[in-house]
């Protein structure tokens, strides 16, 4: 069945290849070489935190019950994470545009390390609060990148089609 999966990606990433090997000048919108650092940038730098985010959920649930919890207390904690996510997710977005995009993406950065750290405790309050700390630095990802994102490419250019272009790659 894992080689279905394989195949599957495989051909997937061929099709894709394929129609992105295939457009000609007409089918690119035109950018400069600023505008192209830029995106660079934002697009590294959004993959790290996503691929970060990603790559640890996963395995939370297996270290939840290597600590000896059972699926109530672990579906507590899950529960936790996710609420708070929906409980500050409402109000992240208007705190980085008061507070600032960069500071609301640094404010990311050291709530999601917080959160990662209390995973190393066995103790289950120690976990609640990471998992609410996780909430709240998942509201952070998926709100305070894509707002500095909007910012500054109107502050740099006002070209909508670039614009789209650049949403669209970090999207897929």
């Amino acid at each position: 069945m894992e080689l279905f999966y394989y195949v599957v990606f495989g051909v997937l990433t061929a099709i894709v290849a394929v129609f992105e090997l295939s457009k000609n000048k007409n089918d690119r919108t035109p950018t400069s070489q600023a505008f192209n650092s830029f995106k660079n940038n934002y697009l590294v730098v959004y993959s790290l935190m996503m691929a970060g985010d990603w790559l640890q959920g996963p395995y939370v649930y297996f270290l939840y019950t290597t600590y000896g919890f059972g699926k109530g207390d672990i579906g507590r904690l899950f529960i936790a994470g996710f609420g708070s996510s929906m409980l500050f997710g409402t109000i992240v977005g208007s705190l980085a545009d008061k507070q600032g995009r960069k500071r609301a993406c640094i404010t990311y950065c050291i709530t999601y390390i917080l959160s990662c750290i209390t995973k190393h405790s066995p103790e289950y309050k120690i976990l609640m609060i990471g998992r609410i700390l996780g909430g709240i630095a998942t509201s952070l990802l998926f709100s305070a990148f894509e707002s500095w994102l909007v910012a500054e490419h109107f502050k740099r250019t006002v070209d909508l089609r670039t614009f789209c272009a650049l949403a669209m790659s970090s999207s897929f």
